[in-house]
């Protein structure tokens, strides 16, 4: 797609979504799903209501949209109009302002850490629309990070305005989130409460299926000796966010080491680490969406440190100890999400 951020990260299992009727009063409540491709992978929308409130047609308009918005797929999207050499700003729309002020927001809590700006990084390294045939050396990346920096950027308004030529932007470390966060704002507009909206692994939630205490959902760990995927925690939502990123599934050798393809802005490098997964809780989608790219960035001590810090923010880690051997850690908070 568009906002495309292959799930490199876990994948989410849904589970417990068997079709489902239920009497309420007179009215019984049907499972209706809704699917199709969006953003470079796929969207799946459960709802449960006594006819048909939302159709295909109208959730494809907003990914439509959106990725008109913010898609660094499409030539035609205002990030691709802005990323030109030729342009120095842009009217953002309302997608846009949301994510760009989030971006803001999220690159002054990391400290720089996360930052849209590493376009001309995320492409030297392979992992964007541009692909490099080769890795490449200090000197070269040493040049693209001349243009990395969100100190390069300026809102006025509605514009989005860049300080200096070659300055490119890629939110697909926020997008996607933020998009799962639209979809789901629109079930609750036609009047929903009984939901689960999931686009290429993020995945927001209200309510529970019939019969339920709530949506259950499976986190994945790699199973290195049988190169697959093992369920390793299930947990229950009834509101809020899920999402994850992750190093193993989208990476590249490099000297003999396994880097994935989350870059450190400050380096230029993508990140050395233990960290296999990071699972995020939090209240919306764009805001786990967010963290768990920053999440990356930290060892596993690290992280559940720093979401404590954070109001209602949980997080699951998966990664390698020192012998190599694939460990998990959550916060206190995450442990009560496990369903029983």
């Amino acid at each position: 797609m568009g906002l495309k951020r292959e799930i490199c990260c876990i994948f989410f299992f849904m589970i417990g979504l068997l079709a489902a009727q239920a009497q309420t009063g007179s009215k019984e409540l049907n499972r209706i799903r809704l699917e199709g491709p969006a953003q470079g992978t796929q969207f799946h929308i459960t709802y449960f209501a006594p006819d048909s409130v939302v159709k295909r047609s109208e959730v494809d308009s907003i990914l439509r949209i959106i990725d008109l918005s913010m898609s660094v797929y499409r030539k035609d999207s205002k990030i691709s109009l802005f990323n030109q050499d030729t342009v120095q700003h842009i009217e953002m729309d309302k997608h846009m302002v949301h994510v760009i002020a989030a971006s803001f927001r999220y690159n002054k809590l990391s400290k720089g850490q996360f930052d849209i700006t590493i376009a001309p990084l995320v492409n030297l390294w392979g992992f964007g629309v541009k692909k490099s045939p080769v890795a490449p050396d200090s000197a070269t990346v040493y040049q693209a990070k001349q243009f990395v920096g969100m100190h390069n950027l300026k809102v006025r308004g509605n514009q989005l305005i860049k300080k200096k030529p070659g300055v490119k932007i890629d939110v697909n470390g926020i997008a996607q989130g933020y998009t799962v966060d639209v979809l789901a704002d629109y079930l609750k507009y036609k009047g929903l409460s009984d939901y689960m909206v999931e686009v290429g692994g993020e995945i927001r939630v209200s309510g529970t299926a019939p019969g339920q205490q709530g949506f259950s959902i499976g986190i994945v760990q790699p199973d290195g000796s049988k190169q697959e995927e093992t369920m390793t925690a299930v947990v229950q939502l009834r509101s809020g966010a899920l999402t994850t990123a992750g190093s193993f599934e989208k990476f590249i050798k490099y000297k003999d080491k396994r880097l994935g393809h989350h870059i450190d802005p400050i380096s230029g490098f993508p990140y050395t680490t233990s960290i296999l997964s990071v699972t995020v809780y939090a209240g919306t989608a764009i805001d786990a969406d967010a963290l768990d790219n920053y999440f990356m960035s930290m060892e596993p001590t690290e992280i559940i440190a720093k979401a404590k810090k954070l109001k209602d923010v949980e997080v699951f880690v998966i990664y390698k100890n020192k012998n190599q051997s694939i460990q998990t850690i959550y916060s206190d908070g995450f442990g009560k999400l496990f369903k029983n």
